[in-house]
């Protein structure tokens, strides 16, 4: 078979490789391209050398997404140990067992799509519960998968996320959860009924508009019972193997001072007072240190479990819907529905939106209006605003002088 060359080889060259097949080579390039002539080869090589120039060719690329996944979980840098677990569980369950064989520079939109579509389908939840998987898994799926192809295009492994040609799956709105002041009010004082630790939790939850994993993180360190201010710059996790760990809070908006009322002194104190009682009796049972942005410190945490292990954060939601059920709150009313009943109540009682937004650690105050640094002043108020609320410098007082621990024997429901 003869071999023809441009003519100008600096500028190129082709040579027949088969039936139709021509190579063609420029600046150290090459690239296999159909052609039936030596003349339709030219211009294939016209074409390449355009492409070249103009920064458009990319070599083909050897490394498949499951390549990929593991330099991504590895070396990215914005990955926290607790996402990389958690992109690791989705990784392995669905989006690798799709296309963990691919070529990354071979995935396209149209694979994509049927990816995503094959997530709605019946039978492919791993519970054997009817339908497809839920919108907000499906998006947390797509989401892993375009984080994963844009680091390919950061390291020049392809030209463009393909990810970026797809529209993403939309979660339906639903209204937040809450409750009105009377219930809320009401809830409170069923309080009474509860152990010291999950009236502080319960209460710090409603009135300070804290996170759930941002309540477990306070220790000494973060709480001033002198100026009745908690410093959120921590919050735990629940890591592989029961492990749980603190790390930075949600956001980096998530860190902040949040003032709480008065009325609620008397009972940390005594919370605070219990778990240093209960650290001397559990003496070398007790565990001093826990794991916060991955280095070993002192344990000075103010809610733990009898030995001063970290509480597990789906604790908190296993104890509210108990306590949800033993009170006849909404069935739909979770933990986390006292953040969004302290970020209503606050609104209804003249706090504004940016102040609200600031006190709950929110990145905007809105889907779409950007809010300025935190009104010191302003936030100032906001603890009297949770007092009116829900009337807290009445009811805390009645939850105060109560036993530490309260056991309850609660009813089984009708089957």
């Amino acid at each position: 078979m003869s071999e023809t060359k441009k003519p100008r080889s600096a500028a190129g060259s082709y040579r027949a490789r088969g039936k139709d097949t021509y190579e063609v080579r420029y600046k150290g390039e090459s690239t296999t391209v159909k052609a039936k002539n030596d003349q339709e080869a030219a211009r294939e090589l016209a074409k390449f050398i355009t492409r070249v120039d103009e920064g458009k060719y990319k070599r083909p690329a050897k490394m498949t997404l499951q390549d990929l996944s593991i330099r991504f979980l590895r070396d990215n840098p914005d990955l926290s140990e607790p996402t990389r677990e958690n992109y690791k569980i989705h990784l392995d369950k669905r989006i690798l067992l799709a296309l963990g064989h691919k070529k990354i520079d071979k995935i396209t939109p149209a694979n994509i799509y049927d990816f995503l579509n094959n997530l709605k389908e019946d039978g492919i939840r791993a519970d054997g519960k009817p339908g497809g998987l839920s919108p907000a898994t499906i998006q947390k799926n797509f989401h892993i998968l375009s984080s994963m192809l844009a680091f390919a295009v950061e390291m020049g492994e392809i030209k463009e996320n393909p990810c970026d040609r797809v529209k993403p799956p939309k979660i339906p709105k639903r209204k937040k959860a809450s409750i009105d002041k009377d219930p809320a009010r009401e809830m409170l004082r069923a309080l009474a009924n509860e152990s010291l630790k999950w009236r502080c939790i319960t209460l710090l939850g409603a009135s300070t508009g804290e996170r759930r994993g941002e309540v477990l993180g306070i220790g000494d360190k973060t709480l001033d019972l002198v100026n009745c201010v908690i410093y959120v710059d921590r919050a735990s996790r629940h890591m592989k193997g029961a492990r749980v760990v603190f790390d930075n809070p949600k956001t980096e908006t998530s860190k902040r001072a949040i003032p709480f009322h008065p009325s609620l002194v008397p009972l940390l104190q005594a919370q605070i007072d219990y778990r240093n009682k209960q650290r001397d009796k559990c003496g070398d049972k007790w565990h001093n240190q826990i794991e916060v942005n991955g280095e070993m410190v002192y344990n000075d945490l103010l809610f733990t479990q009898w030995n001063g292990k970290p509480m597990h954060p789906n604790s908190v939601d296993t104890w509210f819907s108990k306590f949800r059920e033993d009170n006849n709150l909404p069935e739909n009313l979770t933990f986390h529905g006292l953040r969004h009943t302290n970020i209503t109540q606050l609104l209804k009682h003249g706090v504004d939106v940016g102040t609200a937004a600031d006190n709950a650690g929110h990145a905007k105050k809105s889907t779409t209006l950007d809010y300025d640094d935190p009104d010191i002043e302003a936030l100032r108020q906001v603890p009297e605003k949770a007092n009116e609320a829900f009337d807290l410098e009445n009811i805390v007082p009645d939850l105060i002088n109560l036993p530490i621990n309260i056991y309850r024997k609660r009813e089984k429901k009708a089957q």
